[in-house]
């Protein structure tokens, strides 16, 4: 079946999808204006590898997100480090030009304690030192889908335009999410298509109730503000560091670049996948953004395999009686048995 001649119908959908999560066709019909949105979400996920990942209002769940670079003695696996940090990671990942390098994204609560982990991780002469950063905002960007050849199965080239963020409408109204609010959020990321049925059997209460959670509280307060959703497997990430906002609309032309980090020092990582077709292209557009904007723009490469890239949800294990409850003694406990 050739699908290009369905490419406006599939970009516009699917950028409503980002927006709002894989919904009701009709419901979804309805916000798209697209008539055939039934037909054309069961085209998706028959064809391609459907996948609607939720991000996640960390501030609403009163976490906080850091990113550390670690420069390790000697290669360490990443299965260790997520030991280490008792399932705190939001990802590791290794550089493939220089594997001892390890970029992560911790989660963690206001209290930042778990310096005390890298520190102790310099001690046990695991690491030679480390760069931290708290990250201060996240923007979220939808694939351009319009850059996507639907027949091929691959994006095609740059966009034309620069793209804009979602903007984070805040509907929590203070309100404070529970322990299945929580749960049901990470068993989201871990499994995308875990559903009200999944929700009620797990936690064995009634759908009825389950429902209240998912729609009322997990949806109807913004707790999930925005999907990312992919069609295919990617073959790496890129993550590009620099310090120009310049730089970062630039990017935005990447049809894959996906989300910003701004960090408390005022400067970015941005986050790119993508297939073995379209690396050298995103790489040459990254080094003419460096020569355009005269920025000191730094590039690591992770192929999508288990040695170089962890991913992980929010750490909803750490959630108890209402609060995130982290123990810097247990990962420093651990550190020094990986020390041995």
């Amino acid at each position: 079946m050739q699908l290009l001649q369905y490419r406006n119908e599939f970009s516009k959908l699917l950028y409503y999808i980002q927006r709002f999560g894989d919904l009701n066709p009709s419901v979804m019909g309805a916000i798209s204006g697209i008539k055939d949105s039934q037909k054309l979400i069961s085209q998706l996920k028959a064809k391609y590898t459907f996948r609607a990942y939720p991000f996640v209002r960390e501030s609403t769940l009163s976490l906080k997100k850091y990113v550390a670079t670690l420069y390790f003695k000697k290669y360490i696996s990443l299965k260790d480090i997520n030991y280490i940090f008792d399932g705190t990671l939001n990802y590791a990942m290794r550089d493939l030009l220089k594997p001892n390098v390890l970029n992560l994204s911790i989660y963690y609560n206001s209290n930042v304690n778990f310096i005390r982990v890298l520190e102790n991780l310099i001690d046990q002469g695991l690491i030679y030192y480390y760069e931290l950063n708290k990250v201060e905002d996240i923007s979220i960007y939808p694939f351009d889908y319009s850059q996507f050849n639907y027949d091929l199965k691959e994006f095609e080239g740059i966009g034309e335009n620069e793209r804009v963020p979602f903007e984070l409408v805040d509907l929590s109204d203070d309100f404070k999410p529970d322990y299945h609010d929580i749960v049901i959020l990470g068993k989201k990321q871990e499994r995308t298509v875990f559903s009200l049925k999944d929700i009620s059997s797990f936690f064995k209460i009634p759908f009825k109730e389950a429902l209240k959670h998912y729609q009322g509280h997990v949806i109807g307060k913004g707790l999930i503000f925005a999907y990312i959703v992919t069609l295919i497997i990617p073959d790496y990430r890129l993550l590009v560091k620099f310090k120009n906002e310049d730089v970062l609309n630039y990017l935005t032309r990447i049809p894959e670049f996906y989300s910003a980090f701004k960090l408390d020092d005022d400067s970015y990582i941005g986050h790119i996948r993508g297939r073995n077709s379209t690396l050298i292209k995103y790489l040459e557009f990254i080094s003419e953004a460096r020569r355009k904007f005269d920025d000191d723009i730094t590039v690591n490469i992770h192929p999508a395999d288990k040695d170089h890239i962890y991913t992980a949800s929010i750490p909803y294990e750490h959630y108890e009686n209402g609060k995130w409850e982290f123990n810097p003694e247990v990962m420093i406990m651990r550190a020094e048995k990986i020390a041995l």
